[in-house]
């Protein structure tokens, strides 16, 4: 066949030399015929189709007697559930301001001594450090003469005060010695204001003892947060010298959106966590709601008062809460009736037993249900099925996460 084909393309080429179009169409009609007669002499193996993967995630798992017994499978099924409705938010500690104090000294001075440490708690009175300035000093004195002027004023005064109702004395020398003695009250009003503000007791006070040293006391209980000064700084008057904060004052701020205020009110209970350390959890009750929005945030703030024990808080603190803001009557399981995988969902329904394998024993077939989880509250959660499920479907109850791993290794092994 080929030798012909060949034959009739060499006459072919001499006809082509005629150059006719109709010529032409006849070669390449045989060229196409010698080709096709090339193929046919040859045997070639078809080609093997590709089979799709039609192969699924398994969404069921199948456990014999021996199996279901280990595992100590409890089933029950989806009930309504009284349960409570949480909003969730977040916010930090802060203590009131009159639980907070600014430690400063009302006039300047060098430090003398730091008589505490930071977290140390100290009293109300209790000196915290002690400064020394030399006006201190004068300032005692100016006190002492002040007060024995007075007292001589305020004998002439009285002197004068009786001769004049008797009309012994002119009124002219009463009204001055009267000027006197109240310019001296005055002054001496002062002297022990300033003193007092100093720290130093007026009464005690003496010729004898004048010191150059003032103590600096805390105002409030609490505990030292911060210190800003050394030994031998110089303190300027109203400069902040020491913090001192009561955390047993701590309370909850908490920051909701305006949409979620309605379902707010003063007495609800908060759970919370501290953002930073989850495992242990608090407990606030609201006392009152913010009536003007949180800066630029567009929230509004909780004040809520925490309950219970407040060991390891401090404020600054960031925290997570939950507002119970009523019931619901839900659909809801045991919360270990739930199995988390790949960031979904999941219960387990039982299915009727594999009717094929009754020769090999009782099987026992669990599918696998995508939920999505609402409100957990008393070791119930609120479950919403995303797949079609009996209406009688028995749910896992204990041993729902033993399940998963039965079922995610299934699936990877296959």
């Amino acid at each position: 066949m080929k030798n012909t084909a060949i034959k009739i393309m060499y006459k072919m080429k001499n006809i082509l030399s005629l150059k006719s179009a109709f010529a032409l169409a006849i070669f390449a009609l045989f060229t196409i015929l010698l080709f096709s007669c090339g193929k046919s002499g040859s045997k070639e193996k078809p080609e093997t189709p590709v089979a799709e993967d039609h192969t699924q995630a398994p969404s069921e798992v199948t456990l014999n007697k021996q199996q279901y017994d280990a595992l100590k499978i409890q089933m029950g099924s989806i009930e309504k559930k009284n349960l409570i409705d949480v909003l969730k938010a977040t916010g930090f500690l802060r203590v009131p301001p009159q639980y907070k104090a600014n430690i400063t000294s009302a006039f300047g001075g060098t430090v003398k001594n730091i008589m505490v440490q930071e977290g140390k708690h100290v009293n109300k009175g209790q000196t915290l450090l002690t400064l020394t300035n030399p006006e201190f000093i004068k300032m005692q004195e100016e006190y002492l003469d002040a007060k024995s002027q007075l007292a001589f004023a305020e004998a002439e005064f009285n002197r004068q005060k009786e001769l004049s109702s008797q009309n012994v004395a002119s009124q002219k020398t009463f009204q001055q010695v009267e000027s006197t003695y109240n310019s001296l009250r005055a002054k001496f009003s002062s002297l022990k204001q300033q003193l007092i503000l100093l720290g130093i007791n007026t009464t005690e006070l003496t010729q004898e003892s004048i010191n150059s040293v003032i103590n600096v006391v805390s105002p409030i209980n609490g505990s030292v947060s911060s210190i800003y000064i050394n030994i031998g700084a110089n303190a300027e008057a109203s400069k902040i010298l020491m913090d001192v904060v009561d955390n047993k004052n701590l309370h909850l701020d908490l920051f909701v959106f305006e949409q979620d205020l309605p379902k707010i009110k003063e007495g609800q209970t908060i759970d919370f966590n501290l953002t930073n350390l989850q495992g242990k959890s608090y407990s606030a009750n609201i006392f009152s709601i913010g009536s003007a929005f949180e800066n630029e945030t567009k929230t509004i703030p909780l004040h809520a008062e925490i309950t219970g024990n407040k060991e390891g808080l401090i404020e600054g603190m960031n925290v997570t809460g939950s507002i119970n803001i009523g019931r619901s009557l839900v659909p809801a399981v045991p919360s270990s009736a739930i199995a988390s995988f790949s960031g979904n969902d999941y219960i387990f329904i039982a299915v009727h037993e594999n009717k094929k394998e009754e020769k090999e024993g009782l099987k026992f077939v669990f599918r696998r249900i995508h939920i999505k989880k609402g409100i957990t509250n008393a070791g119930y959660t609120e479950v919403t099925p995303l797949e079609e499920i009996p209406t009688e479907a028995k749910v896992v109850f204990g041993g729902a996460f033993y399940l998963m791993a039965m079922l995610t290794n299934t699936g990877e092994e296959e």
